[in-house]
């Protein structure tokens, strides 16, 4: 039977106290573990998972034996308060061990995001949502390039050779791996995060018992990503474990991230990023009318309209949008309406990282009259033949992917999914641009949101989003 939430949240909090007064244990040199991926937004909710195996019958290789003591010794470094850090969320596991006690964050260079990187996210944010339209047809997306490049970045920390080549060209176009890391890592440090407006990001790496792995690519992903490490057994336990912490990084968004473990999956990955934020003006209960919404499948369907006066216009030869701001206005929702005549799919497909650049440079401060419609949006996407189309498929070619920089022995990605959510209502939006505002002009704009448009949730000093979706039918 599948725990609640409340029940998972009450387990592991019991775990986690009890594992406070545990000593802890360093292992040198190996570490035993299987990997995966996962990802999470708040009112925009994300998870991407990542699974990477051994060739087929390949088995478990000898490695550092873990007593039953040793296991319930083991715990997750407190942090420097007596209570746990919000964002760190930490779990303590029945059967999974955190090694990551072991391996100190050391001080690296970082880099601020300039030019170079906004251009580079930007032409990833556009790929990845073109990629995930074509692989769906008309069922619309929503994506988190912010949450893959996390995930993503941390697992070609242990790449090399041709694999690595590839997944540098996909997630930062003319920069290395290293300039990514160091951009990454700084702008993720650089987002705020306050009570009304929240960001919460948590990375880990799981791996099964008796298999090695390199301790320079445990220390490189907790230099700039701040990983856990957990072994474990990656039995039907590890798999409920795997998904409460999921669980519960994602205020209970996401209950369950995998159905089962392939036997042979050695290692998960997991990036979860929270967004939980409210409206820096919210809609009153006159400001929601009924409305009509016209699909791309032809349907008319009876939507809740939220009305609303907001500030920031912007428009090219092809598409008008506007920002309504979060509250403190370090994030803002940005809604993109193609010209009629314009088919959805079409416009995205037109799309390139520097026209949706320029086109969100192109704000000015006007009377904007929108209508923007309530709704709930999940999306469940398989990444490997996306990530395969963008220019990356050695990685999931069993014989040929070249992991080497995370283990001795061969490994390859056997699944990359991704799980988003997203619900905007009149106090706000929980998920998992910002110009100069002069004078409005004499006439107020019309953005009315009652056919397919493209969105996005913006940290508004870069413009890049950490969502991008599109709206199709409700």
């Amino acid at each position: 039977m599948r725990r609640t939430t409340e029940q998972a949240k009450a387990e592991l909090d019991r775990r986690y106290r009890a594992s406070l007064a545990a000593k802890e244990k360093r292992n040198d040199r190996l570490f035993k573990s299987g990997g995966f991926l996962a990802l999470f937004l708040a009112m925009t909710l994300l998870t991407v998972g990542v699974a990477i195996r051994t060739p087929e019958g390949q088995t478990t290789l000898p490695g550092i034996e873990s007593s039953a003591a040793d296991l319930e010794n083991s715990k997750i470094p407190e942090s420097s308060s007596e209570e746990p850090a919000e964002t760190s969320r930490p779990v303590q596991m029945s059967s999974a061990k955190n090694l990551m006690a072991g391996i100190t964050p050391m001080s690296v260079t970082k880099r601020n995001p300039d030019n170079a990187f906004i251009t580079s996210q930007m032409d990833f944010a556009v790929k990845l949502l073109q990629q995930s339209l074509k692989k769906d047809g008309g069922k619309g997306s929503l994506v988190s390039p912010l949450s893959a490049q996390l995930c993503l970045a941390m697992v070609a920390n242990g790449a090399d050779g041709e694999t690595l080549a590839e997944m540098e060209k996909v997630l930062g176009g003319d920069l290395s791996l290293e300039q990514l890391n160091q951009y990454l890592s700084a702008y993720a440090e650089s987002l705020p995060s306050t009570e009304k407006t929240k960001l919460l990001i948590n990375n880990a790496i799981w791996f099964k018992e008796g298999y090695p792995i390199y301790t320079d690519f445990l220390q490189t992903n907790a230099d700039y990503y701040g990983a856990d490490l957990y072994q474990a057994p990656f039995d039907g336990t590890t798999l409920q474990e795997i998904n409460d912490w999921v669980n519960i990084n994602t205020d209970g968004m996401i209950p369950e991230l995998f159905d089962y473990l392939d036997l042979n999956t050695k290692m998960v990955l997991i990036n979860t990023l929270l967004f939980d934020g409210t409206w820096e003006t919210a809609y009153a209960d006159e400001d929601v009318v009924n409305g009509t919404f016209y699909s791309y499948s032809g349907k008319e369907q009876t939507v809740e309209m939220m009305c609303s006066t907001e500030s920031v216009y912007f428009s090219d030869q092809t598409a008008e949008g506007f920002l309504k701001y979060y509250d403190g206005k370090d994030y803002a929702f940005a809604a993109i309406l193609p010209d009629r005549g314009i088919d959805i799919f079409e416009y995205v497909d037109s799309l390139t990282g520097d026209s949706l650049q320029s086109l969100l440079s192109n704000m000015w401060g006007m009377e904007v009259r929108a209508q923007l419609p309530k709704f709930k949006f999940e999306y469940s996407m398989n990444l490997k033949p996306i990530l395969s189309d963008m220019g990356m498929p050695t990685a999931f070619m069993e014989g040929l992917a070249d992991f080497s920089g995370m283990s001795p022995h061969a490994l390859d990605i056997s699944q990359a999914v991704q799980k988003t959510a997203i619900e905007l209502s009149p106090t706000g939006t929980k998920a998992a641009a910002a110009s100069g505002v002069g004078g409005y002009d004499s006439l107020p704009s019309y953005v009315y949101l009652n056919r397919p448009f493209v969105y996005m949730i913006l940290d508004t000093k870069t413009n890049l989003p950490l969502f991008i979706g599109v709206m199709t039918e409700m």
